[in-house]
């Protein structure tokens, strides 16, 4: 059951990182689309003053932390460095990558859709978004409005996914559901929960499954900003 749990996370992938910047303070929020807006209030106006994030990527079960990923990205030169049960691996996402990069990249890109959703809502290319208001939410049953994100581009590990995103008023995540290849029924839900904000950046660092038993959780965030 463990194994198939982290296979699952592995294979939860969307495509590559592309930065932009979004400018505009809280007055021009209002016209800024949805995704701009969800966007905006994580903090992406800010992204362009980073120099380098390090986090720890942590899946839990049953109270316990069954699997650690500790990553440092550096933003201006694509480096990026993996330390993951004992083992080291370093590389550039600009460079030809060898099959142990591509593995360790696939978890990046795995690792960072999670920390970052709301940017990657603004800068994945080969997306259909669609939006829906006043929908039950899986886990909570709440009614929040809803935007579905389907990667329907060649690029990227594994297109044709979808992720059904429900957020408040707030413009806040609040749940996600994903679905493997568009399938109608959910893959994997989870929460968003205790919301931290380092350096202008606001981040969801943990999410549970429904029964609770199951946490993705963010440790050891610190962001180093441009000189």
């Amino acid at each position: 059951m463990k194994k198939a749990f982290l296979i699952l996370f592995l294979v939860t992938l969307i495509t590559s990182c592309k930065n932009e910047s979004t400018t505009g303070n809280s007055s021009e929020i209002k016209k800024l689309s949805t995704v701009q807006q969800l966007a905006a209030t994580a903090g992406l106006e800010n992204w362009n003053s980073l120099e380098e994030i390090k986090f720890t990527f942590n899946v839990g079960k049953m109270g316990r932390t069954i699997m650690s990923r500790k990553w440092k990205w550096n933003l201006v030169t694509q480096d990026v460095q993996l330390i993951a049960i004992g083992d080291t691996v370093n590389y550039n996402r600009n460079s030809k990558l060898d099959s142990n990069q591509i593995s360790a990249d696939r978890a990046f890109v795995n690792d960072t859709y999670w920390l970052l959703p709301e940017f990657k809502l603004v800068w994945d290319k080969g997306t259909s978004l669609t939006e829906k208001k006043s929908q039950i939410a899986p886990i909570s049953k709440d009614t929040l409005d809803m935007i579905t994100v389907l990667y329907n581009g060649d690029g990227g590990y594994t297109p044709g996914d979808a992720y059904d995103i429900y957020y408040g008023t707030d413009h806040k995540f609040k749940e996600w559901a994903y679905r493997s290849k568009n399938d109608t029924a959910i893959t994997l839900a989870t929460t968003f929960e205790e919301f931290k904000s380092v350096d202008g950046l606001t981040f969801a660092t943990d999410h549970r499954s429904p029964d609770r038993m199951t946490s993705i959780n963010f440790t050891d965030i610190e962001i180093t900003k441009k000189k």
